[in-house]
């Protein structure tokens, strides 16, 4: 793979978690990124077989983000060949878009989970059997409220298609145009 495509500029540098589209309202109504959604195991990404292969993140009690400071595609994937990264940039396939959401990293600090301290938890408690992202993949610990979010756009296309929107002033009619657009580009 080698590179995040035409999102490089944009995700490069910052702190964000990535979702379904369809998924955006149950976070702006709840208000927070929750740890534990109103989603079934088999609608939530590496799930499927139960709490013994559940991602690192949510086996600790937290958000799953992408932590790409520093983060360079090609020096990464040689360092860790398998990592499957690039499965959810610019967004995973069979959800043919996604909606990104950039977090503050400094207003959840103290809540962040870094993507060394993350791997160096994964090795020293054994916890092999949850999928990680290593040195990518940072964990909130706790529900992470929409108030730290900083940015967000949809995206579609292999990320040539990009919508921003305000989640802190959300606007459910321009959304839906968003989602609409979105929607009949990908023939949903």
């Amino acid at each position: 793979m080698g590179t995040m495509g035409e999102l490089h500029g944009r995700l490069h540098g910052g702190l964000w978690h990535t979702t379904r589209p369809d998924r955006l309202l149950s976070i702006v109504q709840s208000r927070a990124i929750l740890v534990e959604p109103d989603i079934g195991d088999r609608e939530r990404s590496n799930t499927a077989n139960g709490p013994k292969n559940y991602p690192i993140s949510r086996t600790i009690g937290g958000i799953s983000l992408f932590d790409f400071d520093g983060f360079h595609p090609e020096s990464h994937e040689k360092q860790f060949p398998v990592s499957s990264w690039h499965f959810f940039v610019p967004y995973v396939r069979s959800w043919q878009g996604s909606v990104w959401l950039e977090i503050e990293r400094e207003v959840v600090s103290e809540q962040l989970v870094s993507p060394t301290a993350l791997l160096r938890k994964w090795k020293e408690e054994g916890l092999h059997g949850h999928n990680i992202l290593p040195a990518l993949e940072a964990a909130h610990l706790g529900d992470l409220p929409i108030s730290a979010i900083r940015s967000a756009f949809l995206t579609w296309d292999n990320g040539r298609e990009v919508r921003e929107f305000n989640i802190q002033d959300f606007d459910h009619v321009l959304f839906n145009q968003k989602l609409i657009e979105w929607q009949e580009a990908v023939g949903k």
